[in-house]
């Protein structure tokens, strides 16, 4: 997601919230205690300058309802500092899975690797950019959100938001520290604080930027495990787990509203396993609800499973550990394993369709022929979106891996006719 950096400094009582709320700390007004500094901290008329590693906290008695607060941290970047990492709030305990951070670390190429990260209850939230494909630009003011309402967080960038959790928040006795990296020994970059402030329950922060939906989704993690989430505002509904790679990302697009029509809530996990099977990861996460269906596949991703370096009784293995993991995590669920799609040949010009499979499309057929054996042997119902998509090579992207809307329309459609009378809904 691309987020544009503000070209003046953001007013910091924000236009869509409470603007007569008094804020509990003031970096303008407040004294920062000694025992809250670390390193040679500056602060000249209200703004403090972070160099070499240098960081400061708000005390902790800034928070004294964890479950409803705003805090905000506007900054600039005096430098950019190859592979840094800088944290612009963090108020975790040592060795405990608690509190909240948030850091974005800067490379120079590729600008996927710049990322603005949200923590919550220790647990990896990736999202947003910093002035999205483009590089930071120096010296330019940008405002960092965090909004904690009920326990649950959601992580802003001048305004936009970027991560919404929806796993609630452990609270802590401890200080938000802002410059301080998890990692002593990460790099860090040169920054002006220009203003930090943090709101109590009686502060409603409503981002402008926030689209408003009838049926939010946010995120809700583990050790080593993300799902996208629904908020579940009807619990009798069924659920359904779909799980994979970038395919299944194309798929849930028309996947997920289709089934809400259905009154069926959908949760997703954006991953794949491309080596060791993360058992006790995919297990837990398998377990996170009580799930009625679960749709995974193994993907794209693991096009290296050659028979030089993957023999076929180590493919085997790993698929039947995959498996169990979904059917120990949810033995209650009917599952489904979704074949491979195909890989497919660039298009023969820019203006043409695909019109043929691509040089590995043998390894994918392998690697379903295999899964084929390990599901019969496990009892799990397989849907041949291989099949329906190599029929329909024309509404291939011609990237080698990726579809058109149209293919995953069909491949939703096709879905949806295996999982809804699994969950006990008609068509």
């Amino acid at each position: 997601m691309k987020h544009t950096l503000t070209v003046l400094l953001l007013a910091f009582t924000s236009l869509s919230a409470t603007a007569d709320e008094a804020a509990l700390w003031d970096l303008a007004k407040n004294d920062i205690p000694a025992a809250q500094q670390s390193g040679a901290v500056e602060k000249v008329n209200g703004t403090v300058k972070l160099r070499d590693g240098a960081a400061f906290a708000v005390p902790a008695e800034a928070f004294p309802d964890q479950k409803n607060f705003t805090v905000q941290v506007t900054l600039s970047l005096d430098a950019l500092v190859q592979d840094a990492v800088f944290t612009v709030m963090n108020k975790q305990s040592s060795g405990q899975d608690d509190g909240f951070a948030m850091f974005f670390n800067y490379k120079d190429k590729p600008y996927y690797a710049r990322q603005v990260n949200s923590v919550v209850n220790r647990i990896l939230m990736v999202g947003g950019a910093l002035n999205g494909r483009n590089e930071p630009e120096v010296g330019k003011p940008c405002t960092f959100t965090m909004a904690v309402r009920g326990g649950l967080a959601t992580f802003y960038i001048d305004d936009a938001p970027i991560k919404k959790c929806f796993m609630e928040l452990i609270p802590n006795g401890g200080p938000m520290w802002i410059g301080r990296n998890d990692n002593a020994k990460s790099k860090t970059m040169p920054v002006t604080v220009h203003a930090v402030k943090v709101f109590g329950p009686g502060y409603s922060y409503v981002s402008k930027k926030e689209r408003a939906s009838e049926f939010p989704r946010g995120a809700v993690a583990g050790k080593g495990w993300a799902l996208d989430v629904p908020k579940i505002e009807h619990p009798e509904w069924p659920k359904v787990l779909i799980y994979g790679d970038s395919i299944s990302g194309g798929y849930s697009g028309p996947f997920i509203p289709e089934m809400l029509k259905q009154h069926v809530y959908v949760f997703h996990c954006v991953h794949f396993v491309g080596g060791d099977v993360p058992e006790q990861a995919l297990t837990e996460m398998a377990g996170r609800y009580k799930f009625d269906a679960v749709v995974f596949n193994n993907g794209l991703h693991s096009l290296g499973w050659t028979p030089d370096k993957v023999p076929d009784a180590l493919v085997l293995d790993r698929m039947h550990k995959l498996t169990r993991c979904f059917k120990n995590g949810a033995p209650q669920a009917k599952i489904f394993y979704l074949m491979t799609t195909p890989h497919t040949a660039a298009r023969p010009a820019p203006d043409q369709p695909v019109t043929s499979l691509g040089d590995k499309n043998n390894v994918v057929i392998r690697l379903n022929t295999l899964s084929a054996q390990v599901m019969k042997q496990e009892g799990v119902e397989v849907i041949d979106a291989y099949a329906l998509l190599a029929s329909h090579l024309e509404l291939a992207a011609g990237d080698n891996f990726h579809w058109q809307a149209p293919a995953y329309q069909m491949l939703s459609q096709e879905i949806a006719k295996h999982v809804l009378p699994a969950v006990g809904k008609g068509r």
